[in-house]
């Protein structure tokens, strides 16, 4: 399996220590970290990752607008948004601004090594 090199973006420093945790041992090698929309969008730029899973509801750019900045750039990375705010509605939004998956963060620790393989596969999961 390839190794995905992985930005991890969120306002709240526990998940993100959580995610890297719970990223530890499968396909994904953490490149880098960041704690606002802007971050993503600057670090997407500079480290080129495989992969960003971000947050939602961030303050100053949340993930939404951050996703549609970071798929315009060139050769974008994939984008999962992770967020507790999960409804058809959110989901679609996450849809609209480009992002190829979805993940609720409560159900982080049982869903991501099968969103990662699905993407492994090929497959969207928004």
């Amino acid at each position: 399996m390839t190794t995905l090199r992985t930005l991890l973006i969120d306002d709240n420093k526990a998940f993100v220590v959580l995610a890297r945790h719970l990223l530890a041992g499968t396909q994904v090698e953490v490149v880098g970290e960041g704690y606002d929309g802007y971050d993503a969008v600057r670090l997407a730029e500079e480290i080129r990752p495989d992969l960003i899973i971000m947050d939602l509801a961030m303050p100053g750019m949340g993930g939404l607008q951050a996703t549609r900045l970071i798929k315009a750039q060139d050769h974008p990375p994939r984008v999962v948004i992770a967020s507790h705010y999960d409804d058809a509605a959110h989901r679609e939004f996450a849809a609209q601004s480009g992002a190829d998956g979805f993940i609720n963060k409560q159900d982080y620790e049982h869903n991501i090594a099968q969103l990662l393989r699905e993407f492994s596969r090929g497959e969207a999961h928004v």
